[in-house]
């Protein structure tokens, strides 16, 4: 059934939508991929809505889609017809925004319409920076193929810098971990450089050549790092293991370049002083971290005034399964920081857990744990910190964490977590921090700003309103 509104109820949804658009900070910047994905799609969409108006053999009232200097300098109105970062003052926007039977609409009333979820994600697309596709030298958008299949044979070069901040924490010692630590581990350091942590690190760079902040080119690291395969001073050397990748160049590249800080600025694992109490345990025995290690896990001390320690898998998840969790065990005491994201664990290979009493953060996204798995973390009496985006929980699992008093943060996106769910857990932890993704967090803010002379004029109900905004964004 096609229900039309009248046309000032489009009218302030759109404006409402851009406001979120515009002021809110709920949606994150997708990542150099996740940006071409886009910039994929809604070259798809032009193609098949708009180009045969505004493409190469046609460019109707002087617009062109279809090449990106042309689109944002517009047709003969001379108005900007895409403004990158900026929907209000794109001409497409309002142009694609107009009711359908006005003459300037677009696409006209005799062409195929946008929908609105077309026209939100145009509109979003703008938002993010208007970004073109990437290509190698000989590809064209082929609109036949699948937007995922084209994107990860065109993926921007792995160079190219990561959105936002790179933190040493999550992005550089895991590639030292996994590439490094054979030669320059707690056990060997090869020409007195360790890589297993910031600490080691820092010291070995005291003359401060090793790594010089703000300039890769004079770095010592960046330069051995970025040699040629067959140089005798690569590192790794090539009996050692391959060589980094681009994307691993890239990202110490611009570590460096940011300043080479070692802290967690940036970082959702930010260490506090909270976090890295001064609690008497002995430290892991070498066997045990060598052990981690082995498998692949990058295990090292929290931070240099403590014995606990943090063990991420994240970069062999997919060979991390209930059974290598005894691997754990030994070092149960000292256990602070677990990332399990991406396993192969399961909701009974989280029974192990229960007795590591001094876990303050877990990572578990994208596993397949559910409602069961949760029951064994509620003995977890300082767990401060849980990820479970991506699982199988629902609103019944969360009943399991109200006694969690220690939990702080928890993210619950995409998983089977209804919003009904999440005020039942808010009234039992008020002070807990939730995470349900900016869909919900949008309607929250939505709920608090539309007036009700607003919603009266529209003879629309807050809740109708908001669930028609909604359903166009999402």
């Amino acid at each position: 059934m096609d229900i039309r509104l009248p046309r000032p109820v489009y009218t302030v949804l759109f404006i409402m939508v851009l406001f979120v658009l515009t002021a809110s900070q709920l949606i994150s910047q997708e990542n150099s991929e996740n940006q071409n994905i886009v910039a994929f799609e809604i070259q798809s969409l032009l193609y098949k809505k708009c180009y045969d108006c505004h493409g190469v053999d046609r460019q109707k009232s002087g617009l062109r889609l279809d090449d990106r200097p042309r689109a944002l300098a517009g047709g003969n109105s001379k108005k900007a017809g895409i403004v990158p970062g900026d929907a209000v003052a794109s001409a497409i926007v309002h142009r694609i925004t107009l009711p359908s039977d006005h003459e300037s609409a677009m696409p006209p009333k005799d062409r195929e319409k946008l929908t609105s979820d077309e026209i939100l994600k145009i509109i979003h697309w703008i938002y993010s920076g208007a970004n073109w596709p990437t290509y190698t030298d000989d590809q064209e958008l082929d609109i036949e193929k699948p937007v995922q299949e084209t994107v990860q044979e065109t993926v921007s070069s792995p160079s190219d810098k990561v959105e936002g901040q790179v933190d040493f924490n999550r992005d550089i010692l895991p590639v030292f971990a996994k590439n490094c630590i054979k030669c320059h581990g707690t056990d060997d350091k090869a020409a007195d450089l360790g890589l297993d942590s910031a600490i080691a690190l820092s010291e070995a760079n005291a003359d401060g050549k090793i790594i010089v902040p703000g300039n890769p080119e004079e770095s010592e690291l960046f330069k051995r790092i970025s040699l040629p395969v067959d140089d005798g001073d690569i590192m790794p050397p090539t009996d050692a293991g391959d060589p980094l990748t681009q994307e691993q160049i890239g990202l110490i590249r611009q570590w460096i370049e940011e300043g080479a800080n070692f802290g967690e600025t940036g970082s959702e694992d930010e260490t506090t002083d909270s976090e890295v109490e001064l609690v008497q345990v002995p430290p892991a025995s070498d066997q045990a971290m060598v052990a981690l290690e082995v498998k692949g896990a990058l295990a090292v001390p929290l931070a240099q005034n403590t014995n606990f320690i943090q063990v991420d898998f994240s970069q062999v998840s997919d060979q991390i399964g209930d059974e290598h969790l005894s691997l754990l065990t030994p070092v149960a005491e000292q256990l602070s920081w677990l990332n399990l994201s991406k396993s192969k664990v399961s909701d009974a290979g989280l029974e192990l857990l229960t007795k590591f009493t001094n876990l303050k953060r877990l990572h578990l996204e994208n596993t397949e744990i559910g409602d069961a798995g949760l029951a064994h973390l509620k003995s977890l009496p300082n767990l401060e910190y849980l990820n479970l985006y991506g699982t199988n929980i629902s609103d019944t699992g969360l009943q399991e964490l109200t006694d969690l008093k220690n939990l702080k943060k928890i993210y619950l996106w995409r998983t089977k977590v209804t919003e009904e769910g999440i005020p039942q857990l808010r009234a039992a932890r008020p002070e807990l921090e939730i995470n349900f993704g900016w869909e919900y967090e949008l309607k929250q803010k939505l709920l608090d700003r539309l007036e009700e002379p607003v919603s009266k004029s529209l003879e629309l109900s807050q809740t109708a309103a908001i669930s028609a905004i909604v359903s166009l964004v999402v």
